[in-house]
């Protein structure tokens, strides 16, 4: 059982699963958690950013590399970044030719270099060296928006923080029937305050990693997979049509 499958079954044990009709939004939250996490055990993502005992700063040049990168692509160039600059520190004394040629295979990486040499600069001159876990703190820095801050803070340093992307937006108005949120998911903020209320007690870390690989694999943009879908059963979208499923084309045609 690899560390993932782990802490996922030792969130599973602290939970006691609706055994009736889901009805009440608690008892659908909690039947949500618990689908959701174990189907997350048969699919793990063991990505370097994802393994026990990572720093902080790690998950914050992971989260910086992976905005419009696929995560395969920013594995390989994480891991050689990090052989050149373990911390902060290390980063902030990196030539910025060098860091240029290191980013160059995710794109954008003049413009990626500038920003992670700066956001390393500004550690080290605000926080002694030291990642950030306070929300306004990380918010800061350059190219840490709302989304960046939570995920550094869950992931990062263990804090119990929704994270909202167009994934996990996707997937939280689908199943629990939420409305569509016009203008940018940092401003909504009821999205994100809903985000909050079904995470679990603990191992927070292993459901967000769920939600958004979750939301990668099966409940995508177009063409879901609702015929693999472990919380398709209490799934409003699906139930009424909206999900737009193969199924329901089939249906419709």
């Amino acid at each position: 059982m690899n560390p993932l499958q782990q802490t996922v079954m030792a969130e599973l044990g602290q939970q006691t699963l609706p055994s009736g009709p889901v009805g009440h939004p608690e008892e659908k939250a909690s039947a949500f958690r618990g689908k959701l996490l174990r189907w997350a055990t048969t699919h793990p993502r063991p990505f370097a950013w994802r393994q026990r005992g990572i720093s902080s700063f790690t998950v914050l040049l992971a989260e910086a590399l992976l905005t419009r990168t696929r995560a395969q692509s920013v594995e390989r160039v994480l891991l050689r970044l990090l052989e050149r600059s373990e911390d902060p520190r290390g980063l902030a004394r990196l030539e910025i030719l060098e860091l240029e040629r290191i980013l160059h295979p995710l794109g954008l990486h003049r413009k990626r270099a500038r920003a992670l040499k700066k956001c390393a600069q500004m550690i080290v001159e605000r926080h002694q060296g030291h990642v950030p876990d306070d929300h306004a703190e990380l918010m800061e820095l350059p190219s840490v928006g709302r989304y960046g801050a939570s995920a550094i803070r869950c992931f990062g340093f263990g804090k119990r923080c929704a994270i909202v992307d167009a994934n996990v937006a996707r997937i939280i108005r689908r199943v629990f029937g939420l409305s569509v949120v016009a203008g940018k998911l940092s401003a909504a903020d009821e999205l994100w305050e809903f985000a909050l209320k079904i995470l679990p007690r603990t191992n927070v870390r292993a459901f967000n990693w769920a939600l958004l690989d979750f939301g990668r694999e099966i409940c995508k943009g177009s063409s879901p997979a609702c015929a693999e879908c472990p919380v398709v059963e209490i799934c409003e979208a699906h139930e009424s049509g909206r999900c737009r499923c193969r199924q329901h084309l089939v249906q419709d045609s």
